[in-house]
C-alpha cells in the first residue's frame, strides 16, 4: 500500500496554523515598542501557542499516517488529525451544517475528477477512499455520514462511517488499518482499562456539535462516566471487582467504535445492547 511521505510536511492544515502563528509574531514584534511589558507578553505567548498548537498537530498526523494510506500525490491529513484531535476544524470552519455538507459534496467532486484525470478513476480502494475523503474533519464526514442535504450515495455515506468508527477505534487504542503496519501498532492502553475509558471520554466531548446533539451520544457518555467514577472510586477489592464487571462490556463498546451515527439496524441494536448492559450492571452495583 502506497503512504503519501509528504502527507505531514505539506499539510495545509499545519500551514495554516503556521501562518497563523507566524502572522501572531510579527505582529507581537511590530506592536511590542509601543506596548507594555505586559502586553508584549501576551503577544509573544499566544505566537507561542500557535507555534506548538502547529507542532501538536504535525506530530498527530506524522504518528498515525500509516494507517490511513492514500494514492501517491494525495495526502488525508484531516483524516489522520481526526484519531488524535477529532475536534479539530478545518473543512467545516466557520460554516452552518449544511454548508458543510455543501463544501464535502464539492471536494470530493474534485477529488474524483481529479482522480479520473490521473487516467486512474476512483475505485472505492482504501487508499482512494482516504484521498477523497482526506482533507474533510470529523463534522464534515459526519455530515456525509448522516447525508445532511441528502446529497451523498450510500457508499459515500457508509465510506465516513467506516473512517468515523476507524479514529474512534484507534483513540482507544484498538487497532484497525493495513495489515502490513498492524505489527507497528502499540496498544496504549494494554492492561490499562481506566486509561482507555478516559481516552473515550475525551474523544466523545471533543466530537462535533451535531454528533453531541444525539441522545445516543449523551447516553453513551453517561454510562462511561458513571462506570469509569464508581470504578475508580471503589476501595482495592471493590474495583477488582468492578473492573470485572464493567471493563470487558466496555472494551466491547469501544472496540466496534462510535456507531450512534450508523444507519445499520444490526449495529445500532447491538451498541445499544451493549450499553444497556453497561447501565444495568453499573445500577446493579450502586
Amino acid at each position: 500500500m502506497n503512504v503519501n511521505s509528504s502527507s505531514s510536511s505539506s499539510s495545509a492544515l499545519i500551514a495554516a496554523f503556521s501562518s497563523a502563528a507566524n502572522s501572531r509574531v510579527t505582529d507581537a514584534q511590530g506592536n511590542v515598542a509601543n506596548s507594555d511589558q505586559s502586553a508584549g507578553k501576551t503577544q509573544n505567548d499566544d505566537s507561542v501557542s500557535f507555534s506548538s498548537t502547529a507542532t501538536d498537530y504535525s506530530d498527530a498526523i506524522a504518528s498515525n499516517a500509516p494507517y490511513f494510506p492514500v494514492r501517491p500525490g494525495m495526502n488525508a491529513d484531516a483524516l489522520i488529525l481526526g484519531v488524535a484531535k477529532p475536534g479539530a476544524i478545518s473543512s467545516s470552519k466557520d460554516k452552518t451544517f449544511a454548508d458543510v455538507a455543501l463544501d464535502a459534496r464539492k471536494r470530493m467532486d474534485e477529488k474524483y475528477a481529479l482522480m479520473k484525470d490521473s487516467g486512474k478513476p476512483y475505485d472505492n480502494s482504501v487508499q482512494d477512499r482516504n484521498a477523497l475523503m482526506g482533507d474533510l474533519d470529523r463534522r464534515s464526514l459526519y455530515a456525509i455520514s448522516t447525508n445532511e442535504g441528502g446529497q451523498f450515495t450510500k457508499e459515500e455515506q457508509a465510506s465516513a462511517q467506516d473512517l468515523m468508527r476507524q479514529q474512534a477505534q484507534l483513540a482507544t487504542g484498538y487497532y484497525v488499518g493495513p495489515e502490513d503496519q498492524k505489527k507497528n501498532w502499540k496498544d496504549p492502553f494494554a492492561n490499562d482499562p481506566v486509561g482507555r475509558a478516559k481516552a473515550a471520554l475525551n474523544f466523545l466531548d471533543n466530537m462535533s456539535p451535531e454528533e453531541k446533539s444525539t441522545p445516543q451520544w449523551l447516553t453513551q457518555r453517561a454510562t462511561i462516566q458513571t462506570a469509569l467514577d464508581q470504578a475508580t472510586a471503589a476501595d482495592p477489592v471493590e474495583l477488582a471487582k468492578k473492573k470485572q464487571l464493567y471493563f470487558p462490556i466496555l472494551a466491547e463498546i469501544l472496540q466496534s467504535g462510535t456507531s450512534w451515527f450508523d444507519r445499520q439496524e444490526a449495529d445500532a441494536d447491538k451498541s445499544g445492547e451493549l450499553l444497556n448492559r453497561l447501565q444495568a450492571v453499573v445500577q446493579s452495583a450502586k
